[in-house]
């Protein structure tokens, strides 16, 4: 028995790989996309909404600051599921409040996220060698 169960694992243990590709790729992109809206600051600014007490500056900052920020978390794989769904949460906001016509890549950004929540970090993440060992019974 134990053997079916081992040849099981090695059998799917590409689809760790697969997940730490996906997390490397959705934090990389991310994390440049935001370097990016960053560089372009006095540009940008214009774009975000002012939300009460809050200027259309702080709003940018805050947004940029977290998404910044989640997208090291899930190329770390640390609390990935946590980090993705809000990215994911934030991406349903964009596309509420700009309307299901905004932009294809929203739904693209979606689908990685919603993956990212399902899957967690995988294997090779720094969740699964910060978690205990489970003792066997």
């Amino acid at each position: 028995m134990e053997k079916r169960i081992q040849d099981w694992i090695e059998q799917y243990r590409h689809m760790d790989w697969a997940v730490l590709y996906m997390r490397l790729f959705a934090g990389g992109m991310m994390l440049f996309h935001n370097i990016g809206k960053i560089q372009d600051y006095n540009e940008i600014i214009t774009s975000y909404p002012s939300l009460p007490f809050i200027g259309s500056a702080a709003t940018f900052v805050l947004a940029a600051v977290a998404e910044v920020l989640l997208s090291v978390l899930i190329i770390m794989g640390l609390w990935v599921r946590t980090a993705a769904l809000l990215m994911a949460l934030g991406i349903a906001a964009v596309l509420v409040w700009g309307g299901f016509g905004a932009s294809e890549m929203e739904f693209v950004w979606l689908g990685v996220y919603v993956f990212l929540v399902i899957s967690g970090g995988g294997l090779y993440g720094f969740d699964t060698a910060l978690s205990p060992a489970k003792s066997k019974k």
